[in-house]
């Protein structure tokens, strides 16, 4: 399996989402699988990076040649895609990912796991999705899709598109018994 991860460039963050990283990148390698990341060499990009390869992962980092020309390419990677600019980065993710997971991040990683949830909402993509709510870090994005189920934005469906963990095993876990995605879901009112 190719397991897309996104996760945080920043490396001034606490020790449990580290090793949180840190698990799931050597998990990944364990058991045989791929990963697919950012491929950057800071944060939490490097540390599930480093973990994968040296758990002997192949290690398939998607990352715009901008990010590539400031000198934040993940060296010793299996394979290096060179993308435009972050929406070619986000389909080549798509295009090579059996699986997404988020791990606590900034902003890029919030606009990632949104737009796989969004697109397996709407029927063009299908793929297991783990939340990793580590510290209850996503606690505040989950409410939010709550209220926003409550206040009648999204339908209730919505909440089965994705997985939440607590912790690297628990994104194991999810991962090994994916939940099954609803085939037929509300897509409300067209048009």
């Amino acid at each position: 399996m190719n397991v897309c991860v996104f996760c945080a460039s920043s490396s001034r963050l606490a020790p449990e989402f580290v090793e949180c990283a840190r698990w799931l990148g050597a998990w990944i390698g364990e058991r045989g699988h791929a990963l697919v990341w950012g491929g950057c060499n800071v944060g939490l990009m490097d540390v599930v990076g480093r973990a994968a390869r040296d758990a002997g992962a192949p290690t398939i980092a998607v990352i715009p040649e901008f990010l590539v020309a400031r000198g934040l390419a993940f060296e010793p990677c299996t394979e290096r895609v060179v993308t435009r600019d972050m929406a070619d980065r986000k389909a080549a993710f798509r295009a090579r990912a059996d699986a997404f997971v988020a791990l606590p991040g900034g902003v890029g990683t919030w606009e990632e796991v949104l737009e796989v949830i969004a697109l397996c909402k709407l029927a063009q993509l299908a793929a297991p999705i783990v939340i990793a709510n580590v510290k209850g870090y996503y606690d505040p994005l989950l409410e939010l899709v709550r209220r926003s189920i409550a206040e009648g934005f999204s339908a209730p469906d919505v909440a089965r598109l994705y997985a939440v963990a607590a912790d690297a095993p628990g994104v194991a876990a999810c991962l090994e018994q994916p939940r099954a995605q609803t085939a037929r879901l509300d897509l409300g009112p067209v048009g």
